[in-house]
Formats: structure tokens, C-alpha cells, sequence
């Protein structure tokens, strides 16, 4: 009768460790999707990809410099065609 008792307690204290686990799992899984946002309810912002005109490196559109009806992704390159092309 003892050794019933003591499996008993044993699967009891095994269940409780369980149920603890699981409701700490669940609630730390729930706070990090609270603290994420949801891709669904994003607004993403399609962005035109664009040539440098000099080193021919795609970049976005917003990240780089347009003159005179090109684009370049840096005022260096920018600088370097006009040279090249003045020459």
C-alpha cells in the first residue's frame, strides 16, 4: 500500500511540474507575440529597386541620389560620372 501511495505521489508531483511548465511556456509565448507585430496587420511599403547609374548596384529608391534623370547610389558615384562624363 505504501509504494502505491508514493507512485501516486510521484505521478501527481510530475502532473503538477507539467501544468506549471506548460501555463509558463504558454503565457511567455503569448507575451512575445503581443510584443511582436503582426504580419497581417502591417502596412508594407513597396519600394522601387533602381541601378546606380556608375557602379550599376541595385539599391532602393529612397536610399539613393537622383540627378538629372539617373540614379546613383552614393554622391561619390554621382561625382565619378560627372567627371567621366565631362572628360
Amino acid at each position: 500500500m505504501g509504494r502505491l501511495l508514493l507512485i501516486i505521489g510521484i505521478f501527481f508531483l510530475v502532473w503538477v511540474g507539467y501544468r506549471f511548465l506548460k501555463n509558463t511556456w504558454s503565457a511567455r509565448i503569448k507575451a512575445i507575440e503581443d510584443q511582436e507585430p503582426k504580419t497581417s496587420s502591417q502596412q508594407h511599403k513597396i519600394q522601387n529597386i533602381k541601378a546606380c547609374a556608375y557602379c550599376k548596384t541595385h539599391i532602393p529608391e529612397d536610399e539613393g541620389i537622383t540627378r538629372d534623370g539617373l540614379f546613383f547610389c552614393s554622391y561619390q558615384h554621382l561625382d565619378s560620372y560627372l567627371e567621366h562624363k565631362a572628360k
